[in-house]
């Protein structure tokens, strides 16, 4: 326990709260700070905790598409990140009213970056890539966007570089489930661990992604303006990886990136009764990692409803049980999660190449999912010393060189005005467009599925 507060307590370690830790140390060395998660890190059950995850600037938001190339730089220069990062390309397919792709490209034009990607169509992905998308046939989608300088990242390896870089710097880093934060008139002034520990501080940041709404909700269940409501959902997808064997490491050695994007029918490639590929729902591939592991992601979301009694509402809350959570044999996995994944093998691979493709473990990935895609960087407006530093909705991971940074300017007060104004808490989501990972479904009716 601190009998004395220290100057900066970050309850997550995941991407925001690494990102966080490190920059405070490198640019307040006499703080005092203060990184608390459940587990030792890296947290295995965060969304950070992954094999890898996709890293680009591929963004036809202008505003990402210019943090992603600043990221990349860091991911590409800087020595603590690069040795994690591979530059394999990336396709994206998507089949919406206007061309991703051409949109991206013409934001590339604007920032005036340096950029070689393209669009090309479906027949000419037949004999691109050494011919490993040769008998999926694409005939449905009317363009393709290929950016060869995006790649990935090794996802938990570089989040506990950046953890451990930041206790070098001086940052203590401490194992301990936080039950609820503690207020006082207002005021945030520490944590409480669910062993009863109490550790105190001057200004506490939140960094718990899927975990918000049920920590702010535990925290103060009969105060709605300190709870999350609808501005963060935890919501999941399913991931699964398969072992590859020699031949198909061979095969597959030059993969890039592979992204369906679809954001009208929220759909990626499946296959009809006649083999043809089509857009139905959204996934990705991975690209092989050193370990000789094959990722592929389901990228239609679920939530799971509960009744949290203290407050009287209904929210989401991860499902983090090892036996609901994570499967390690192919027998366990349960068939609804496994059909979600096969729809995303056999429609970026085709039914031959995708039937040799079979997943060995499979995961949920729980992330706090905002309702126009944008994070939460920013003071809570109604409770003083309480900070949130979260809401990456599954794209966030990427900006993890970069995303501390903006804390640190946030907790000084020098946040630039765009960057206040999207990450406010209290940002007006009236008429914007729905986020296209908004979960529909609930994760009963998926693991439920025979």
């Amino acid at each position: 326990m601190s009998p004395n507060p220290v100057d900066y307590l970050i309850v997550g370690g995941g991407v925001f709260g690494a990102s966080t830790a490190f920059h405070l140390s490198q640019q307040k060395p006499s703080a005092s700070i203060v990184l608390i998660d459940r587990t030792p890190f890296p947290c295995p059950i965060a969304a950070s905790h992954d094999i890898n995850k996709a890293v680009r600037a591929d963004y036809g938001d202008m505003f990402y598409c210019k943090l992603g190339l600043k990221t990349l730089e860091r991911w590409r220069t800087d020595p603590l990140f690069k040795k994690y990062f591979h530059q394999s390309g990336m396709i994206t397919i998507t089949n919406g009213p206007e061309s991703l792709g051409r949109k991206i490209i013409d934001n590339f034009k604007t920032l005036n970056a340096s950029y070689e990607a393209e669009v090309f169509g479906p027949e000419e992905m037949k004999t691109r890539f050494e011919g490993i998308f040769a008998n999926t046939d694409y005939s449905h989608v009317e363009e393709i966007y290929y950016n060869p300088l995006s790649g990935w990242a090794e996802a938990a390896r570089a989040v506990e570089a950046t953890t451990k870089a930041a206790i070098d710097g001086g940052v203590r880093y401490i194992e301990a489930s936080i039950s609820k934060l503690l207020l006082a008139d207002g005021v945030c002034t520490g944590v409480r661990t669910t062993k009863g520990e109490t550790y105190h501080a001057d200004r506490v940041i939140l960094s718990t992604g899927a975990y918000t709404a049920k920590l702010l909700a535990d925290t103060a269940p009969d105060e709605p303006g300190l709870h999350a409501g609808r501005r963060i959902t935890a919501a999941a997808v399913c991931e699964a990886a398969t072992d590859v064997t020699q031949e198909q490491k061979e095969i597959y050695k030059n993969m890039p990136v592979f992204v369906l994007d679809d954001e009208v029918t929220q759909g990626i490639l499946t296959l009809d009764s006649l083999g043809r590929c089509l857009l139905t729902s959204r996934g990705e591939t991975m690209p092989i990692t050193p370990n000789n592991q094959m990722k592929f992601i389901r990228d239609v979301t679920w939530k799971n409803t509960v009744k949290h009694h203290a407050s009287g509402r209904s929210i989401s809350v991860p499902e983090t049980t090892p036996t609901r959570s994570q499967w390690a044999k192919p027998s366990e996995i349960p068939r609804g999660l496994r059909r979600e994944i096969d729809k995303v093998i056999k429609g970026i691979h085709g039914k031959t190449e995708g039937a040799n493709l079979q997943p060995n473990t499979l995961r949920m990935c729980w992330d706090g999912l905002t309702q126009d895609n944008n994070w939460y960087i920013t003071p809570h407006p109604r409770c003083k010393n309480l900070y949130i530093a979260t809401g990456g909705s599954f794209h966030g991971w990427k900006f993890l060189p970069i995303l501390g940074e903006f804390v640190v300017q946030m907790l000084d007060g020098e946040l630039p005005d765009e960057e206040k104004e999207r990450w406010a808490w209290d940002t007006n989501l009236e008429g914007l467009p729905k986020n296209p990972l908004e979960p529909a479904r609930e994760l009963r009716d998926i693991v439920a599925e025979g």
